[in-house]
């Protein structure tokens, strides 16, 4: 009897330990399921976090680019603006003496401009990068020098024949630094171009 006692002791014993370990080792592979799930799931929210930051980051870089160049826009805009009046005030004096009027129109409108210009450089400046921020500085100094002289000619009132070489003496004297601004110009905006 014992022998048929331990048979069905084993028996039963058989599939509740087979039940047993089969209920622990689903329970372990299912366990390991949801873990390799969840860190699947962090994995693809990483991945997801850095697409965004990186997309940010591409979209700042953007805005500074276009910030940069609507700077240096407004910058070569106002010098323009003061070089075209100094063309306007050295017409005056190809016709001899000017006209009081107008000439004092120039003037007013020159001062305007030189002021306009200071904002734009300082703007130019904080947007920087350094070499181009001295680069403006050199290229500003040259034109509002220009734009000074003009003035004081207009002020002067008097016809001298030697205003206009000195004119052209100046125009020709910004095109280095309004070069070597352009140059530094490209450089910055090309470096934020590069968004990779």
């Amino acid at each position: 009897m014992s022998d048929s006692l331990l048979l069905a002791l084993v028996a039963v014993a058989g599939p509740l330990a087979g039940v047993a370990l089969n209920s622990f080792t689903s329970s372990r592979t299912e366990r390991l399921k949801i873990e390799a799930t969840q860190q699947e799931a962090a994995r693809q929210q990483d991945t997801a976090d850095r697409a965004r930051a990186s997309e940010r980051r591409v979209e700042h870089l953007r805005w500074r680019r276009d910030r940069r160049q609507a700077a240096y826009s407004a910058f070569l805009h106002s010098l323009g603006e003061i070089t075209q009046l100094c063309k306007d005030g050295m017409v005056l004096y190809a016709n001899g003496i000017p006209d009081r009027d107008r000439a004092e129109d120039v003037r007013t409108a020159i001062t305007a401009a030189l002021k306009d210009s200071n904002s734009r450089l300082a703007t130019v400046r904080l947007e920087g990068p350094r070499p181009l921020a001295e680069a403006a500085v050199m290229f500003h100094v040259s034109v509002s020098f220009h734009g000074q002289w003009t003035r004081d000619r207009l002020t002067d009132g008097q016809t001298a024949r030697s205003h206009m070489s000195e004119h052209v003496e100046f125009l020709g004297q910004a095109t280095v630094p309004e070069a070597k601004f352009l140059e530094e110009a490209e450089k910055a905006l090309a470096e934020l171009m590069d968004v990779n």
